[in-house]
C-alpha cells in the first residue's frame, strides 16, 4: 500500500485514526479460501478490472444500493487473493488504485459462499467485535455484503454495505441488492468482453492491412481509418500511406486510391461509405470506435 496515496485518499486525519484503530484493535479472523480459489484468482485477473480508474462506471451502482438498504457507506470490492480493491464507492473517498491487505477486510469471509454475508452487529460477531473496522474513522457496526458472481460461479468480490448501528436488512432489500449485484458482475464482464473483442478486431484488421502495406504500422492503419472515418489524419501518416499507394493526391487534396478502396472493402466498411473516398462533400466526424463495430 503505497503511504502517499493512502494519505491522499483518505485525508491525514482519518490515516491517522486508521493506523491509531489498527493498532489498538484485535486482529482480524483470516477466512478460510474458497476450494477454488486459484481459479477464482484467475478470473479475477481475466477481468482486467484491478489496476484501472474506473470508478466513474461503478459509483452509481454504490449510490443504488445506499438508497435500497439505507446504509451509510457501500463499496464494490474485488479481492485478488492478496489485497482488496475498491472500484467504486459512495459515502467516502475511494481509490480504485490503492490495495487493501485481503486480510484485513470484512468481504474474505464472503467469497465462499453465493449467499450474502449479513452481519447485523459486529459486537456479536467473534470475528469482527473490536476490530479496528468497527473504530473511527470506519466505526462499522453492521454489514451486509452481496458476492459478485460469474457465470461460472466464481466470486469477484462483493457489492457491500456497512451501517453505523446494528441493523438487520430486509427480505425485499436483500432481493433488490441481490439483482444490483448481478448488474454489477455484468458491467464488470461485459466491459472486459468488450475491450477483448475490440483487440480481436484491431489484430484482425491489422492482418489485413499488412496485406496491402507490408512494413505497415499499428500507427498507420489506425491512421487509415480515422481517414476512412473523418476524411483527415497526420501529414507524416498519410505521406506513408501514400508511399504504399493505399492514398492518393489528386488535385491537391489525399483521396484514397484503387488499393485503398480495396482495403477499405477487405476491412468490411466500405458498404458504409465513409469519408475517405468522398471527395466532394465536407469532413463529417465519425468515431473510429464505430468503425470497430463495422468489422465483421
Amino acid at each position: 500500500m503505497s503511504l502517499k496515496r493512502a494519505v491522499k485518499a483518505v485525508g491525514f486525519k482519518d490515516f491517522m485514526k486508521m493506523g491509531l484503530a489498527l493498532a489498538t484493535s484485535r486482529k482480524m479472523a483470516i477466512a478460510v479460501p474458497p476450494k477454488n480459489e486459484a481459479l477464482r484468482c484467475n478470473k479475477v485477473i481475466e477481468t482486467n478490472i484491478i489496476g484501472r480508474e474506473l470508478s466513474s462506471q461503478f459509483e452509481i451502482f454504490a449510490e443504488v444500493a445506499k438508497m435500497v438498504t439505507g446504509a451509510q457507506l457501500s463499496l464494490i470490492n474485488i479481492l485478488d487473493g492478496n489485497d482488496q480493491f475498491t472500484i467504486g464507492g459512495s459515502g467516502m473517498t475511494i481509490d480504485p488504485l490503492l490495495a487493501m491487505p485481503q486480510k484485513l477486510s470484512v468481504c474474505q469471509f464472503a467469497l465462499s459462499n453465493i449467499e450474502p454475508l449479513i452481519i447485523a452487529d459486529f459486537s456479536k460477531d467473534e470475528r469482527f467485535s473490536g476490530t479496528y473496522i468497527t473504530k473511527p474513522p470506519i466505526s462499522a457496526k453492521a454489514y451486509a455484503g452481496f458476492p459478485l458472481i460469474t457465470k461460472e460461479g466464481f466470486v469477484l468480490g462483493t457489492l457491500c454495505v456497512f451501517y453505523h448501528s446494528p441493523s438487520q436488512i430486509t427480505d425485499e432489500q436483500t432481493r433488490l441488492m441481490k439483482q444490483l449485484a448481478k448488474a454489477v458482475t455484468d458491467q464488470i464482464i461485459l466491459r472486459n468482453e468488450q475491450a477483448n473483442l475490440n483487440a480481436e478486431k484491431i489484430a484482425a484488421m491489422l492482418g489485413r492491412f499488412l496485406r496491402f502495406a507490408p512494413k505497415g504500422k499499428i500507427d498507420e492503419l489506425v491512421g487509415f481509418l480515422n481517414f476512412c472515418a473523418n476524411g483527415i489524419a497526420p501529414p507524416e501518416i498519410l505521406q506513408k500511406l501514400r508511399k504504399d499507394k493505399i492514398v492518393a493526391k489528386v488535385n491537391g487534396r489525399f483521396v484514397l486510391s484503387q488499393d485503398g478502396n480495396d482495403l477499405k472493402n477487405e476491412l468490411g466498411l466500405a458498404e458504409r461509405g465513409f469519408l475517405g473516398n468522398q471527395t466532394n462533400e465536407p469532413s463529417v466526424g465519425r468515431r473510429l470506435d464505430d468503425l470497430l463495430s463495422d468489422l465483421e
